[in-house]
C-alpha cells in the first residue's frame, strides 16, 4: 500500500523524504561539532543527581558505562532512528488518503516539515520524541484495547516530561486522539480516565520545577562527559542553562543580548503572522470538513476546536522561553499528525470533494509557484530575531557558508 501511495504521489513523497535526508545531514553536522544547543542537550544525565531533561542522556550514559561506547554516537543513532520511524509512521497515516492540492499546502506549510531545514538550528531537538510517540500512538490506537492504549499514554507522558519539561505543555496533543477515538459512555467515564492523567502531568510539572538544576548539576554532567562534549559545556549551551532560574528564562525576551535590546513588540508581529499564515491550510481543511467526533458535532466551532484548544495549553511556554518558532512548529506538526489520524479513521471527512483544478499547464504552473513561495519562500525564525526568514532565497548563501566552514 505504501509503495502504491508513493508511486501515485511521487512529488509530495519525494519532498517529505528529502526533508528527512536534510534533517539527518544537519544533525550529523551538530554531532560532529558537539553543538552546545542542538546536540549536547541529548547528553544531559543524572550524574549530578536527578534533574530535568536528564532521562535520555542517563540512558546513553549507562550504555557508555556498560559497553564503553561513545554516548554521543548512541544519542546520534537514537535520534536518527526516531526521525526515520516518525516519517514511516506519517506515511502510514497518509498512505490510504487520496491527495488533492489542499493537502500539499497542509503538509508544506512553512512551519511544517521544512521548518527545521529553513531554520537548521531547529533540527534535532527533543520534540522528535513527541512526534514519534504521538504518531506511534495514532497508529496503534485502532489496533489495541482501550486500557492498553491508556497505559501507553501514561508511559509516553512520563517519558516526554522527563526528557524535556517544556514538552509538558504540548501533552494535550497526545491526549486528544485517545479521548476522541474511543466512545465514552458519559462524562463521568471521561473523568475517570482524565483525572489520573492530569494528576500525573501536574506531578511531573512539580518534579521538573523542584529538580530544575543547579551549578553543581551542570558541573557533574559536564565532567562525566568530558571527552564527548563541547569544551565550554559549563558556561554555554542547554546543559549550562540547567542552572538558570525560571525568572532568568522569562526575562530573556525583554533583556536580550545582555540587556541591550528587547524582542518585543516585534515578536508578536512575526510569530502572530507566522501562526495565521502557517496554520491557515489546517484551518481551511477543518473548515471544509465534517466530523463524527462526538465531542464536537454539536459545537458551533466544530473541528476547529481541535486546533485551538491544545494550542491554548501551550501558551505558558511562550511566556517562559524565547524559541517561539520551535513552539509553532511543534504545535503544527502535532496538529498535522492528529488531522491525518482523524481522516484515516473516518472521523473527519468532506461532504463534498474538494474540487481539483483543471489539468492544464497554466494552472499547474501557478500552483507550483504558489507552493514554492508559500512553503519554501519564507518562514518564522526559531528564536531571537526581528524579521522573517527568507527561506530558499538565501539557500545558496548558506551552502557557500557551510562549505567554507567545513574547509
Amino acid at each position: 500500500m505504501l509503495k502504491d501511495f508513493i508511486r501515485k504521489n511521487l512529488t509530495i513523497s519525494s519532498l517529505i523524504f528529502l526533508s528527512l535526508v536534510i534533517v539527518i545531514i544537519n544533525f550529523l553536522r551538530f554531532f560532529k561539532h558537539n553543538s552546545a544547543y542542538q546536540f549536547d542537550p541529548w547528553l544531559s544525565n543524572y550524574q549530578g543527581g536527578f534533574v530535568r531533561r536528564g532521562l535520555p542522556g542517563e540512558f546513553f550514559y549507562k550504555i557508555y558505562e556498560l559497553f564503553n561506547i561513545n554516548p554521543g554516537l548512541v544519542a546520534f543513532i537514537f535520534v536518527c532512528l526516531l526521525y526515520i520511524f516518525f516519517y514511516l509512521n506519517f506515511f502510514k497515516l497518509i498512505e490510504k488518503i487520496k491527495f488533492n492540492r489542499l493537502y500539499f499546502f497542509v503538509i508544506l506549510s512553512p512551519i511544517s516539515f521544512y521548518f527545521p531545514i529553513l531554520n537548521s538550528k531547529a533540527t534535532g531537538h527533543k520534540e522528535i520524541i513527541l512526534f514519534f510517540l504521538l504518531s506511534t500512538f495514532c497508529i496503534l490506537l485502532p489496533k489495541i484495547r482501550r486500557i492498553h492504549s491508556y497505559y501507553f499514554l501514561i508511559l509516553a507522558i512520563i517519558f516526554i516530561a522527563l526528557a524535556h519539561e517544556g514538552l509538558i505543555f504540548f501533552l494535550t496533543y497526545l491526549i486528544i486522539p485517545f479521548f476522541f477515538f474511543y466512545n465514552f459512555k458519559n462524562f463521568r467515564e471521561i473523568l475517570f480516565f482524565l483525572i489520573p492523567l492530569l494528576l500525573i502531568i501536574f506531578a511531573l510539572l512539580l518534579l521538573n520545577y523542584h529538580f530544575r538544576g543547579t551549578e553543581q548539576h551542570v558541573v557533574a554532567i559536564c565532567d562525566s562527559l568530558n571527552n564527548f562534549i563541547n569544551n565550554n559545556c559549563k558556561n554555554v549551551g542547554q546543559i549550562a542553562h540547567l542552572k538558570l532560574t525560571l525568572g532568568e528564562y522569562t526575562v530573556q525576551k525583554e533583556r536580550w543580548s545582555y540587556g541591550q535590546t528587547t524582542l518585543y513588540p516585534d515578536y508578536f508581529i512575526i510569530y502572530g503572522t507566522g501562526f495565521i499564515f502557517g496554520f491557515f491550510p489546517l484551518f481551511f481543511l477543518y473548515k471544509k470538513s465534517k466530523t463524527n467526533l462526538i465531542f464536537l458535532k454539536d459545537l458551533k466551532f466544530g473541528p476547529i476546536l481541535i486546533l485551538l484548544v491544545p494550542f491554548f495549553f501551550t501558551l505558558p511556554v511562550y511566556y517562559i522561553a524565547a524559541d517561539w518558532g520551535r513552539y509553532l512548529y511543534i504545535s503544527y506538526m502535532s496538529s498535522l499528525i492528529i488531522v491525518f489520524f482523524f481522516i484515516k479513521n473516518n472521523m473527519l471527512f468532506f461532504e463534498k470533494k474538494i474540487n481539483k483544478s483543471r489539468d492544464n499547464l497554466l494552472l499547474k504552473s501557478l500552483f507550483i509557484l504558489i507552493i514554492i513561495f508559500y512553503g519554501f519562500g519564507w518562514t518564522v525564525p526559531i528564536c531571537c530575531e526581528k524579521k522573517f526568514k527568507p527561506g530558499i532565497f538565501n539557500a545558496f548563501d548558506k551552502i557557500i557558508y557551510y562549505y567554507n566552514k567545513e574547509k
